[in-house]
């Protein structure tokens, strides 16, 4: 024992060999630390965005859902959608009505990006949700009954693209929904 603590006290330093070796350790350790920790940010902040758009389908689509059955519609009429180059739906509609053609009625489309619920008793177009991401080309509201015109029973189809961009890259999610009325 009493020799180790010889060699230790000698104060020599390190040889070039021992430097390189000590030195090559610790950049390899380093290096996998840094890569390591990377991975798990990137991880982080992947997993965080794609359930801030999980959350955001979630409220777009609670939110339509919410007003279809507490408005009470009577008759849901679709109105006309439009499509891009790319054949994909950029603009649709539905419009609910209670109380006759001359009663109350609410309009919920999608267009420009954003999904916007309008009522009879206020012109101005209300998104009523507040999201971060933007609907993308393909997402639409259709309503599919028996009749052309308005119907009292049937199915509407709700399919969201939402996208969100975050730190350069862009992140999607596709939400499909149908429920009858």
């Amino acid at each position: 024992m009493k020799k180790f603590v010889n060699l230790l006290r000698r104060e020599q330093g390190l040889t070039l060999i021992e430097l390189i070796a000590a030195i090559t350790i610790f950049a390899m350790v380093s290096g996998l630390i840094y890569a390591v920790m990377m991975f798990g940010m990137r991880s982080f902040n992947q997993v965080t965005t794609e359930n801030k758009l999980r959350d955001e389908g979630d409220l777009l689509m609670s939110a339509v859902i919410n007003e279809m059955y507490t408005f009470g519609a009577e008759t849901v009429t679709a109105s006309a959608y439009e499509v891009n180059s790319n054949q994909e739906i950029i603009s649709s509609s539905i419009k609910l009505q209670r109380d006759g053609t001359g009663g109350a009625w609410e309009t919920i489309s999608i267009k420009d990006e954003k999904l916007s619920i309008v009522r009879s008793d206020d012109t101005n177009a209300d998104s009523m949700t507040s999201v971060t991401s933007r609907l993308t080309p393909g997402s639409s509201i259709v309503l599919q009954c028996g009749n052309t015109g308005s119907c009292s029973s049937g199915l509407i189809h709700i399919n969201l693209n939402l996208l969100k961009t975050y730190g350069g890259k862009d992140y999607t999610l596709t939400l499909e929904s149908t429920f009858g009325f």
